[in-house]
């Protein structure tokens, strides 16, 4: 039976990004749909006008925007399920996607233990995340927040989620997939502390 993993709030810039996007393009998006709308009825010469194609162009743009960004980046709240033999990660505009357990490598958490960390801390988490991408990796980011980050590795690609119960997520991905190696990353204002989990 899924079970439903519990996530960590979206985080508050996020959540005013997710709905600025929105409140912007759409009604930029209606204004110049009704021009658009306007210069067409005015004939067919003037569907070659200038307008049309400046009009054709805002349109495009306002709409890939208001779809793109929430697409590629994490306005919207993320959702987390654990089924029988996979993870299941949703997030509005993106299709469902299916991490089979048995086919995880690894993971890595990361945890914010205080709230502002030390410089060594961030760029201890900048370079890990630069060297996989430079060996290829391509990251997937399906997190709410920044305070627990547990970094899924599936084959060349590394899901990113944020669990509200990190560590006893950790727990149970470990029990459900008893080859997978783990690795908990403590970042704090004094530095960092890095466990290898067996």
């Amino acid at each position: 039976m899924p079970e439903k993993v519990e996530a960590l709030p979206l985080a508050r810039k996020r959540r005013v990004l997710g709905l600025l996007i929105p409140a912007v393009n759409l009604p930029l998006f209606a204004y110049n749909l009704y021009f658009t709308i306007q210069h067409l009825g005015e004939g067919l010469p003037a569907f070659l006008s200038d307008h049309l194609v400046e009009d054709a162009v805002v349109l495009g743009s306002t709409l890939f925007l208001t779809l793109a960004i929430p697409r590629f980046f994490p306005v919207y709240a993320s959702s987390y399920t654990l089924t029988e033999d996979a993870l299941e990660l949703r997030r509005f505009l993106r299709p469902v996607k299916r991490i089979p357990l048995r086919e995880v490598d690894r993971v890595e958490l990361y945890l914010r233990s205080d709230e502002e960390v030390s410089r060594e801390a961030s760029e201890y988490a900048s370079n890990q995340a630069a060297n996989l991408r430079r060996s290829g990796f391509k990251f997937r980011d399906y997190t709410n927040d920044e305070q627990a980050i547990l970094n899924i590795f599936h084959g060349q690609e590394i899901y990113m989620v944020s669990p509200a119960r990190p560590k006893a997520f950790l727990k149970e991905l470990k029990r459900r997939n008893k080859r997978l190696s783990a690795r908990v990353v403590e970042l704090t204002r004094r530095g960092k502390r890095v466990r290898d989990l067996q």
